[in-house]
């Protein structure tokens, strides 16, 4: 029976895996031959738009530094992450259980969640110095929110009947948090990491775009200030792939930890 089932279970992973990453690949390459093909023809100027062999020069020129601003910004973004997103899961939990809480206060943390990030990035940067710290403080800032309000909606949004079983089986609360409530709100606090995860990388660069001397962002200011387009895209372009990196770890604990919820059914 094990013999029979282990090539079709592998078999269908691997024609999972090809319907995921077939389709994005395909179109990439599409985009990078006409691309290639656009920039050559129309002779487009490199200032303006470089053509993707030379991105792939100027990454290969510049490959040890690009690598070393690209591990700072993973960095800053990372540890953004996990604060932010563990404020916003305490401050979501309160909120799921106060009202008064939740009513007072979020007015508050919407009006903050919608000031600009160049804006407020400065005064931050003012706060905590120009190191790292800084950069960490603003990714925390921009990346609590979501989490929070997700983590809020999900613990509000579990069954009422379900919960009532709770009630009569006389279990405490953190019973009814641990067993009922929280693994409820688990899709939506995936919901909620994804947006986080996406705006971190955000975050890190903005904040490295104000002051710094080293990560992502500096690299592009300093070949925008240059005219090292290339450069400049090459960095752009490694931000783009440490996002999805990053989605991509997300999607997949997402996977492991609520494999039973309807969005993980791939059988339409």
């Amino acid at each position: 029976m094990t013999d029979t089932m282990t090539p079709r279970n592998s078999k269908s992973t691997a024609t999972r895996v090809a319907a995921s990453v077939g389709p994005p690949l395909v179109l990439l390459t599409v985009m990078l031959i006409v691309w290639e093909v656009a920039c050559r023809w129309l002779d487009i100027a490199v200032y303006i738009l470089p053509a993707p062999s030379d991105v792939f020069l100027a990454f290969t020129k510049h490959s040890g530094p690009l690598l070393y601003h690209t591990g700072i910004t993973s960095i800053e973004a990372v540890s953004g992450f996990i604060i932010g997103s563990a404020l916003g899961a305490i401050l979501g939990t309160v909120f799921a259980y106060s009202r008064f809480l939740a009513r007072g206060l979020l007015p508050f943390i919407i009006a903050a969640n919608t000031i600009p990030v160049v804006a407020i990035a400065p005064i931050i940067i003012i706060w905590f110095g120009h190191g790292v710290t800084s950069k960490i403080a603003v990714t925390a800032f921009l990346s609590f929110f979501p989490l929070a309000l997700n983590m809020m909606k999900g613990l509000q949004s579990y069954d009422r009947v379900v919960m009532d079983v709770f009630y009569i089986a006389a279990a405490s609360p953190s019973q009814r948090f641990l067993k009922m409530r929280l693994p409820n709100a688990l899709p939506y606090v995936f919901v909620g990491l994804k947006l986080n995860v996406t705006f971190s990388v955000i975050g890190a660069i903005v904040a490295e775009f104000v002051q710094a001397d080293r990560g992502l962002g500096f690299v592009i200011m300093t070949a925008y200030r240059s005219m090292g387009m290339p450069r400049l895209w090459a960095a752009m372009l490694l931000s783009a792939l440490l996002g999805i990196v990053f989605f991509l770890i997300i999607a997949l604990l997402e996977r492991i930890f609520v494999p039973w919820h309807a969005s993980m059914d791939e059988t339409d």
